[in-house]
């Protein structure tokens, strides 16, 4: 079998199209009388049809039905030599004008009126409607647009104009997050651990700004940020960051606070399964616990939370997709504790509903956002391959795409926000009234969350004390928001800032890199008027105006 050419397929293509649009309009007759003087049809055979089949029909005034348009790959079609030729459109139409002098003209114009303004029905190519392209080329045109990651951040300028209109309040919050960043050293001086980034925490102090951070390796670093400028005379120009590190874990540290009844211990939990505390006075470091499942086997802690209502006991959450609860005044060493599973797999994050402590929600790696009610016990539950496990009561759910990196409620107005790898940030309304057992988010906002191996997971978390939430952006910088999904703030650093740490009381957030450093913003505007800010690298560079 010969192939054919692709000049010869288009033809074909075009002819049989032709052909269709002759049968919609009931002119076989006039198709016919073209076939024949293009010469494809020599002769024509008449059928016989028995005398007592013939029925008389009672010739109808209606209007040949106008058909609907629909593509010939839907139709189930395929291309045949048999048809009309290759005729343009206006061959066509003159063609038909020619062979139906009896059609009155008006009702033809009408009748092509009709089927130019039929509507498209069903699932469709659109090159199969468009004459001069084809699928590939088409789909060229585009393609990049699909394959481009963006956020919806990367547009606050541009769109910062039309959010505040007759919004006095957002203009207000603009303001007060239009923060600077901290200048006196340069991020790339601020090396505050060795390796990536995987938790920062700002301690709550507000007469001295103390950061500290922990990397993939378990290192810990204490960075006491220094206010006051360099000397003009150049007699501390060699002076370094205040920053002291040290070794306390063999695996990723995966959470780092403070003590809500003595702000001078800190508490800190690593991938190893280890959590202990540090005195910031004493600079000593006690071991609370080494956490182990029923068989001995280490449990890699994933992130913890003290209890609103209890101050003394936290909430924890592994690798492997426990949970349970610990009291930090009692010897934990020799402890069984009461574990309950909420997850098949690695629960990256979870948050306690601050209007309700019995009340947490989880994000998973099984690609799911769950709240959960952890007064309420079910045994074996239907949801987990695990039959040996008890689990707590789910309130609501939401399945995503992928899996889901972070989860943070607001303080205040019942909103709840996560993010995660189907490229989105999504907020919902978890009012105690409003929770449906399948949760649908109030607001979703595109932001591009492809980490890959070499940056730290992006997670979404709300300032302790206002209802805006940051989140750092693949773009290098960091986006901040209301719960109403407006955009605040877009602040720009020289590299990725994918660990975010608010500062539970003033407007300062900082932000670690995959190299150990830090980026710091406050509302201490240290940025002087006749100056310039040019980010190169991991260096702020300043320049003056011209």
């Amino acid at each position: 079998m010969v192939e054919l050419t692709e000049f010869q397929k288009k033809r074909l293509e075009n002819i049989k199209r032709n052909n269709d649009i002759l049968k919609k309009l009931s002119l076989t007759g006039t198709a016919n009388q073209i076939k024949k003087e293009s010469g494809i049809i020599t002769k024509e055979k008449k059928k016989t049809i028995p005398a007592r089949s013939i029925k008389k029909k009672q010739v109808s005034q209606k209007p040949p039905p106008i058909p609907t348009r629909r593509s010939r790959r839907l139709r189930g079609e395929t291309v045949t030599t048999e048809g009309i030729p290759n005729l343009s459109d206006s061959q066509l139409l003159n063609n038909l004008k020619q062979s139906s002098p009896s059609l009155e003209s008006d009702r033809f114009e009408s009748l092509i009126d009709d089927l130019k303004e039929s509507p498209v029905v069903g699932d469709i190519k659109l090159s199969d409607i468009i004459k001069d392209e084809n699928e590939s080329s088409l789909q060229d045109k585009f393609k990049y647009l699909a394959n481009k990651n963006f956020s919806s951040g990367d547009f606050f300028e541009e769109l910062k104009k039309y959010q505040t209109i007759n919004k006095p309040e957002l203009s207000k919050l603009q303001e007060d997050f239009d923060l600077q960043l901290y200048d006196i050293f340069q991020p790339n001086e601020i090396k505050i651990v060795y390796e990536r980034i995987s938790s920062v925490f700002f301690h709550p102090s507000i007469d001295k700004k103390l950061i500290i951070a922990g990397d993939k390796v378990g290192n810990l670093g204490f960075w006491n940020v220094r206010d006051e400028p360099l000397s003009e005379n150049g007699e501390d120009d060699l002076v370094e960051p205040d920053i002291t590190r040290v070794k306390l874990f063999t695996k990723n540290v995966s959470e780092i606070d403070c003590f809500p009844t003595d702000l001078t211990k800190i508490l800190t939990t690593s991938y190893d399964g280890t959590i202990r505390s540090i005195d910031l006075n004493t600079m000593e470091s006690n071991e609370i616990l080494q956490l182990k499942d029923v068989d001995g086997n280490d449990l890699g802690i994933s992130a913890f939370q003290f209890n609103y209502s209890d101050p003394n006991q936290i909430y924890l959450t592994t690798l492997s997709g426990e949970f349970t609860t610990l009291d930090i005044r009692m010897n934990n060493k020799n402890l069984n504790l009461d574990i309950k599973r909420l997850s098949n797999k690695k629960i990256g994050s979870f948050a306690i509903n601050p209007k309700r402590s019995w009340e947490i929600a989880t994000g998973s790696l099984d690609r799911t956002l769950k709240i959960w009610d952890i007064r309420k016990i079910v045994k074996e539950p239907e949801w987990s391959q695990y039959d040996d496990y008890e689990s707590h009561q789910i309130i609501g759910t939401y399945d995503s795409r992928l899996s889901i990196s972070a989860i943070s409620y607001s303080p205040f107005d019942n909103t709840l926000v996560c993010n995660g790898y189907d490229d989105t940030i999504r907020l919902f309304d978890v009012n105690e009234n409003n929770i449906q057992q399948e949760l649908t988010p109030k607001i979703t906002i595109k932001h591009n969350c492809q980490t890959g191996r070499w940056t730290s997971i992006l997670k979404a978390k709300y300032k302790p004390n206002q209802n805006v939430f940051g989140i750092a952006n693949m773009g290098k910088a960091i986006d901040l928001y209301d719960s109403e999904g407006q955009q605040l703030a877009h602040l720009k650093t020289a590299t990725v800032p994918a660990v975010i740490a608010w500062h539970p009381i003033n407007n300062w957030i900082a932000g670690g890199n995959s190299s150990g450093k830090i980026f710091l913003f406050t509302d201490e505007n240290r940025v002087l008027a006749d100056e310039s800010v040019k980010v190169e690298g991991d260096v702020i560079k300043k320049e003056e105006n011209n």
